[in-house]
């Protein structure tokens, strides 16, 4: 089987050129839109800046929108779906999960009103994107060390608890839902087994995701589920039935059903037809 996981990771200093990326929101845009707008997660941290435009984020399961002027940061392995509508203009960083750069372990989402603040920011971006360009001897050093005035910047920003969206106690619970998910959204488990693990009854659980990102649990579950069966069709050469059996389905048949449910084509006509991006 081959592989063709663009966003593989190792430890250590020499991965670091791979593990770095700065792309423009515009850029991102022109892939394919179920990759950022269905809930899925990533092994690098992710952080992105938008300038101009607004929109709508989850994270972990909670839906907020944002406008110009806003970071959001979302660690390795968190949960994330983002809209990103033609007049949002941005940029989005990736930096590797083990390169001891003291970034929050928890997601953020912080609206930067301090101008200076905003053009630090910018500039540390564009300056990582400028060293991925060039190539020049000791890059991994540089990226280090703009990766780590990167996490100053945020440890400076979220100190001044100015801007901050709050997360509210009553989502909690979509949270842990959404944590849950990420580490058991294979294993065929059903939002009924969810609910037992979190002592709360289903309908209490859709009833909260529902508050919180505008969906009921099933409903996360399933994009999930798909976002990762559209992967998995797109980049490795994996059967149809072997993408089923490790998404938890009982039968191929099962798989190519519920997948057609969901995107009005076959796991076949999903392969075949032409990629964007």
């Amino acid at each position: 089987m081959q592989l063709r996981d663009t966003h593989r990771s190792l430890p250590g200093m020499a991965d670091s050129l791979s593990s770095y990326s700065v792309l423009s929101l515009g850029k991102l845009r022109m892939q394919e839109p179920w990759r950022l707008e269905l809930l899925h997660a990533q092994r690098r941290h992710r952080l992105y800046w938008i300038t101009r435009g607004q929109g709508r984020v989850t994270v972990n399961c909670i839906t907020r929108g944002y406008g110009p002027n806003t970071a959001v940061f979302a660690p390795a392995g968190t949960q994330l779906a983002l809209e990103l509508p033609s007049q949002v203009q941005g940029l989005e960083l990736c930096l590797p999960p083990g390169a001891d750069l003291g970034l929050p372990a928890e997601p953020f989402h912080l609206r930067i009103s301090n101008i200076e603040a905003q053009a630090s920011l910018t500039s540390h971006l564009e300056k990582i994107e400028r060293e991925l360009a060039a190539q020049a001897p000791a890059v991994e050093r540089a990226l280090m060390a703009y990766g780590l005035l990167v996490s100053a910047w945020t440890a400076r920003e979220l100190s001044r608890s100015e801007g901050a969206v709050l997360r509210e106690r009553t989502h909690r619970l979509a949270e842990l839902f959404s944590a849950a998910m990420e580490a058991q959204f294979r294993s065929g488990r059903g939002i009924a087994d969810y609910a037992a693990a979190l002592q709360v009854t289903p309908t209490h659980l859709s009833r909260v995701c529902r508050e919180a990102a505008g969906r009921p649990a099933h409903a996360l579950l399933v994009e999930r589920i798909m976002h990762e069966a559209r992967r998995l069709l797109r980049d490795t050469d994996m059967p149809a039935r072997e993408i089923a059996e490790q998404l938890g389905f009982s039968s191929a048949a099962y798989f190519t059903r519920a997948f057609q449910h969901a995107t009005t084509r076959t796991p076949s006509d999903f392969r075949d037809a032409p990629r964007r991006f």
